[in-house]
């Protein structure tokens, strides 16, 4: 078997929606989310500024209840018996997200995916402090990735290196902006359901479905033997 990795963004691609607008809504925080997103498309500031403010409005909340409603976010459908056939046949899948990183490791420990590479939440006596910690990220990134909250080209060049894959043996797939670096450098990148266009640009395979047709379209690439 020739061991692949495959990197799944985490809202709109492996959830069927976005795990954040999910949380204000239940918690009464949508008057807030979209001040801070009116105030972000006026003078465009930095995703890890964006994001650092969204955090913000949750400093004091119960992480057992913000969990127990992100858990009840429905997957993508074909999600779940893609991982498992991928994790069945040796490749490795992990979550590389722009999200809080203990939310995606409960799904990632619930469905036996390998790991996860997103923001690292406070938590301190079990409620969210609202301060984000950025994995870590080259400061020689090209400007629109160091805007992003999270660098998926470096993700996907670490996890390559600690799962022992090469770049051109990677699959990606994500539907947004922060995607984009993520979905040129791996081997495959596949735009599932693309948001923007150049999204759709960046991947090699544009899906307009769920994972039971990116499962079909990536079977010839499962399928191609170990070089020599």
């Amino acid at each position: 078997m020739h061991k692949r990795l495959v990197l799944l963004d985490l809202d709109g691609t492996l959830l069927m929606g976005h795990s954040l607008r999910v949380l204000t809504a239940a918690f009464g925080l949508d008057g807030e989310r979209r001040v801070i997103e009116q105030e972000a498309a006026a003078c465009e500031p930095s995703r890890r500024d964006f994001s650092q403010r969204i955090a913000g409005i949750f400093a004091g909340k119960r992480f057992d209840e913000v969990a127990k409603v992100f858990d009840g976010i429905p997957l993508t459908p074909g999600a779940v018996g893609w991982v498992r056939t991928l994790r069945t046949a040796g490749h490795a899948v992990h979550i590389v997200s722009g999200s809080w990183r203990p939310l995606a490791e409960r799904l990632a420990r619930r469905r036996s995916l390998d790991g996860v590479w997103a923001n690292g939440l406070e938590l301190k006596g079990g409620r969210i402090t609202g301060t984000l910690h950025a994995p870590p990220c080259p400061e020689n990134l090209p400007e629109p990735c160091r805007r992003h909250s999270v660098c998926k080209a470096h993700a996907l060049e670490v996890l390559a290196q600690q799962e022992n894959v090469a770049v051109e043996d990677t699959v990606a797939v994500g539907d947004g902006p922060i995607d984009v670096c993520m979905l040129r450098m791996a081997g495959i990148g596949v735009a599932l359901n693309p948001k923007e266009e150049e999204v759709a640009q960046a991947a090699d395979i544009v899906v307009y479905g769920d994972f039971f047709d990116v499962e079909e379209q990536l079977t010839p690439f499962f399928a191609r033997p170990c070089p020599t």
